[in-house]
């Protein structure tokens, strides 16, 4: 049982875990590498100030009063220049800063936007969209930073009509309930809830296939807030599951297949750089368990597998980073002593070979969840990351045919 206690402070929540009865203990390799010792106990947030600032004078107003927006001050150098300062949720933190906003004028113009990060450095290119749906990023004559910039400057076309900025597309909670519920009108998929987020966020996941089969496939997403990329491509890999076609039916037969697409809701809907509302990056925290999301999917995964007598084959954690590639454990360090990464991955390489994933080895005593799931589970498993700016029409048709050659190869293995 897990308890949280909730303090609230001018602008920090401090959240301090309290777990009642034994601690986590799983078979876990000796730790030689300081580095993969990570303190998972809670830590305080700064929450961003939601608010409209307002510039009457130019008529120009910035808002970050919506889901999934950060920005933490505005300030006017000109009247066409604005400073948006962005902070993370705390510090130290991984390089991903993440920024949304609003923005509109009185008459029409060009608006002159410097991005100016507290604690990081410039990692997104800027996208706008007109309905918070479709989006399409800055032009490049209107993008005046270099690659080596440390901030951003670029130019907005705006006027009355809201325009939005974000860092990636914005994919919120309520993005995934509706994709959830859509999907969950097949009659072989079950929407369900197996906890709950440090904020009290629903902790969705989807049951697919047989509860009988034999065999269990995991799948993780969105531990880290920002990573769309690889999120957008586990939606494609996730639909091509639950299609119709022979393939995927008789891979529903043989595979029970336990979906969760959302893990950080907290995070997400808060703007946040990497970590949950309990300030830990969630994809550090699958030793001890000590943040309520992680701890909730154990619990949920293991009782799945005792109810349904299954065996976990493989696990996929979707990430996002600079380029594709696949993190994967050596073939030694396997329970079967061989893996099905290296052949999946030269399959999906030779489909898209202007889009290849690098296979990178790495190590054993990280708190990641693939290796919770090697350890505890006695599964392979990966950790797939989806470059930055991979072109979104390849991340749709990769993750489709990635999840049909990995159906394919789960097949035709005996168990």
């Amino acid at each position: 049982m897990k308890i949280l206690k909730v303090v609230h402070t001018a602008s920090f929540l401090l959240i301090t875990p309290v777990i009642f009865g034994q601690r986590v203990v799983i078979p876990w390799p000796q730790v030689t590498d300081s580095s993969d010792l990570v303190d998972t106990h809670s830590r305080p947030i700064e929450y961003q100030e939601k608010k409209t600032w307002s510039f009457p004078e130019p008529g120009v107003y910035i808002s970050n009063e919506f889901t999934g927006a950060r920005v933490n001050e505005v300030t006017e150098l000109n009247d066409s220049t604005f400073s948006l300062t962005i902070r993370p949720e705390n510090f130290p933190i991984n390089m991903s800063p993440w920024y949304a906003f609003k923005i509109w004028s009185r008459s029409p113009g060009d608006i002159y936007i410097k991005l100016r990060y507290e604690h990081g450095r410039h990692r997104y290119y800027p996208k706008t969209s007109k309905n918070g749906k479709n989006w399409t990023p800055v032009r490049q004559t209107d993008y005046f930073s270099t690659s080596k910039d440390t901030t951003a400057f670029f130019r907005l076309h705006t006027g009355t009509d809201t325009l939005w900025v974000s860092a990636q597309e914005l994919m919120t909670s309520e993005w995934l309930a509706k994709w959830v519920r859509m999907l969950a009108e097949k009659p072989w998929i079950r929407d369900t809830v197996f906890g709950y987020s440090t904020l009290g966020k629903p902790l969705r996941a989807m049951k697919i296939g047989s509860e009988n089969a034999p065999n269990m496939l995991i799948i993780l997403s969105r531990q880290h807030p920002p990573e769309i990329t690889g999120f957008k491509e586990m939606n494609a890999f996730v639909e091509t599951l639950n299609g119709d076609s022979r393939l995927a039916r008789k891979f529903r037969k043989n595979f029970y297949v336990v979906v969760a697409p959302m893990m950080n809701p907290d995070g997400v809907d808060n703007g946040h750089w990497r970590h949950n509302a309990g300030g830990i990056d969630l994809n550090r925290d699958w030793r001890w368990f000590n943040q309520p999301e992680t701890f909730a999917f154990r619990a949920f995964v293991l009782g799945e597998r005792e109810k349904h007598h299954s065996t976990v084959r493989y696990g996929i954690d979707f990430h996002s980073t600079q380029v594709d590639l696949f993190y994967m454990p050596a073939d030694k360090d396997l329970p079967s002593g061989k893996g099905i990464t290296r052949p999946w991955i030269t399959k999906i390489n030779k489909k898209f070979p202007d889009h290849p994933f690098s296979p990178e080895p790495s190590g054993l005593t990280g708190q990641i969840s693939k290796n919770w799931i090697l350890h505890e589970l006695h599964a392979e498993a990966i950790t797939y990351e989806v470059g930055d700016n991979t072109d979104r029409e390849v991340i749709r048709k990769r993750g489709e045919t990635s999840a049909k050659l990995l159906m394919k190869i789960l097949l035709k293995e005996k168990y």
